[in-house]
């Protein structure tokens, strides 16, 4: 099963997650993993699954992962993922629900990706980070591995995207 992992990374968190999901499907899978800056001159032919990854910025993916998602090249099937801090641990309140009403990139990536003819495998993930910086919450990069495994366990082998 050809996959693509694409993503962009600030502090190096989302790209943490993103490895951790490539090595975990490298072992079964096809699996090539590409920042966005490398995704752009990418052949997207022939996937059987795309996944896009992001760390959320001003409540959506920053710029260049926008571009990428809407990209008229992208069709089959794709999944959405971004690292984003912990609703419990921002304060005062109020702020708390502005973030929640305000969103998160991988729900933003799903809508366009799907707006663009993929087709959405999975809930889009959120993997927490402990700061606006990081590091990653314990944990996240071992139930990155498995939601990607889910994923996978969900499509279809087909060899076509």
């Amino acid at each position: 099963m050809p996959i693509l992992i694409v993503y962009d990374s600030i502090f190096g968190n989302t790209g943490q997650i993103a490895r951790a999901m490539a090595d975990e499907l490298n072992t079964t899978h096809q699996t090539r993993l590409a920042s966005v800056q490398e995704a752009r001159d990418i052949d997207l032919g022939g996937l059987d699954l795309l996944i896009v990854g992001s760390p959320t910025r001003g409540f959506r993916p920053p710029p260049e992962i926008q571009e990428f998602a809407s990209r008229p090249d992208l069709s089959g099937r794709a999944a959405t993922f971004d690292t984003r801090i912990d609703l419990d641990t921002i304060e005062p309140a109020p702020l708390r629900w502005v973030v929640q009403a305000g969103g998160y990139a991988a729900e933003r990536l799903a809508r366009e990706l799907s707006e663009q003819g993929c087709t959405i495998v999975g809930e889009p993930a959120g993997f927490v980070v402990t700061g606006q910086e990081g590091p990653l919450k314990p944990g996240e990069a071992e139930r990155a591995a498995q939601w990607a495994r889910s994923l996978v366990e969900a499509v279809p082998e087909t060899g076509v995207g």
